[in-house]
């Protein structure tokens, strides 16, 4: 059985080597990704400024506000049917103790509701700067008050703003041409890289990356200065003694993983393959004789025909359960991980309480419960469950369990030694 799966892995990959060998899209000049900025009142933030223009392309947009069978969500945090992470995976109320994400946690609505979803969080908003990902109007916010607006005050900065994500986030006035970066974090991030993103996944980059509040500016700001590798990122963050939080049981201090998206992407098959975010997530799809590209983005599986279907071929319920499969082997492990990073917590908390932890141990048992749940984070918080790399998302995994491991028997040496 086991040789039969590596057999059909390797047919899997030459498969992809040799179906995907399209026409790479060209790439624009540098300067043209970055674009130019309009004059304040010259900015068009509202999609449906384009809507007669480009009336398929703005209803597939629309498409974001609708699930699976095309029932409209409701304005309701989480919608009709809202996925609570605290009652899907219990273990983040210990792992997540002291921070907002152990009092709410929602599964994201598409881009449609980015506004209202960080408005009606309870989750606390330490800045404008929450507002960076969240609207297409953000632009004009920085353009109107520079650096200062990533400290502002966000209830009275967001009565200025109208829209959730929108053309502009992407495209600024011209959403016929090539994708411009509007986001100030990832203006500057780029010039920390020795490489350019592909085109397709620059979009995408703005927002779905890891990144950190800097602790009196509020600025957003992407840790790629050693790399954008799990390793590299924490690093940086070593190096700054930068940490989101103490576990209040613990002491520990933690970071918090964003959604890292761009970061687990890259290197992996698809990556290598030279296809970028929009090539899967925003197919070309054809309606009554017209091809364009989709923007419901969405899952690669609720559009598996475009797809997946110019690489993998027309069997769609295969893809959809190869990639299945894929996602419960890692969503499994990271329970596992999950599992023994609580029993840590437990453990050392208890011995904490009992003064029974020597200055030494405690610092030591520290790195390790902050190194095991800052890649656990990694991949749980990472949108693909594990699909976008699989085999970085194991690897990762596994360094959270040998790290978690080692502090656990430091744990049971200490309480033998008492």
């Amino acid at each position: 059985m086991k040789n039969f799966k590596l057999l059909i892995c390797f047919l899997i990959v030459c498969m992809l080597v040799t179906a995907c060998r399209v026409a790479p899209q060209e790439e624009p000049p540098e300067e043209d990704r970055r674009g130019e900025i309009p004059a304040l009142e010259d900015m068009i933030l509202s999609s449906e400024h384009w809507k007669d223009e480009y009336p398929l392309i703005y209803q597939s947009f629309l498409m974001t506000s609708r699930l699976k069978d095309d029932t409209v969500e409701d304005s309701s945090l989480g919608g009709l049917h809202p996925i609570d992470y605290l009652k899907k995976y219990p273990n983040i109320s210990v792992l997540y103790d002291g921070i907002g994400f152990s009092k709410e946690y929602f599964a994201a609505r598409g881009h449609y509701y980015s506004l209202d979803d960080v408005i009606n969080t309870a989750r606390p908003k330490p800045g404008a700067s929450c507002l960076a990902c969240k609207t297409g109007d953000y632009e004009y916010l920085h353009t109107k008050y520079g650096d200062e607006l990533f400290n502002m005050d966000f209830v009275t900065t967001v009565q200025e703003v109208n829209n959730p994500i929108s053309c502009y986030s992407c495209h600024r006035n011209d959403p016929g041409k090539n994708v411009q970066v509007t986001k100030p974090q990832l203006q500057v991030a780029l010039e920390k890289l020795d490489f350019e993103p592909k085109s397709g996944s620059l979009s995408c980059a703005q927002c779905h990356v890891e990144y950190y509040l800097h602790p009196e500016t509020r600025e957003v700001i992407l840790p790629w200065d050693n790399g954008l590798g799990v390793d590299e990122i924490e690093v940086y963050f070593d190096d700054i003694n930068h940490f989101d939080w103490k576990h209040p049981r613990t002491g520990t201090p933690l970071i918090k993983v964003q959604h890292p998206e761009f970061e687990m992407y890259l290197g992996s098959l698809h990556d290598n393959l030279g296809l970028g975010c929009t090539d899967c997530h925003m197919p070309v799809v054809e309606e009554n004789g017209e091809s364009y590209r989709s923007h419901w983005a969405k899952s690669p599986l609720k559009t598996v025909n475009e797809s997946c279907g110019r690489c993998h071929g027309d069997d769609g319920e295969a893809v959809i359960a190869w990639v299945e499969e894929i996602q419960k082997e890692i969503d499994a492990k990271q329970a596992e991980v999950s599992d023994l990073i609580v029993q840590l917590i437990n453990e050392f908390s208890d011995l904490v309480e009992q003064r029974a932890l020597d200055e030494e141990t405690v610092e030591q048992l520290w790195n390790l419960h902050r190194k095991a749940q800052y890649r656990w984070d990694f991949v749980f918080v990472e949108n693909s469950t594990g699909f976008h790399n699989p085999s970085l998302a194991r690897r990762v995994l596994e360094d959270a369990k040998n790290y978690a491991e080692e502090a656990l028997e430091i744990l049971a040496n200490a309480r033998n030694a008492n």
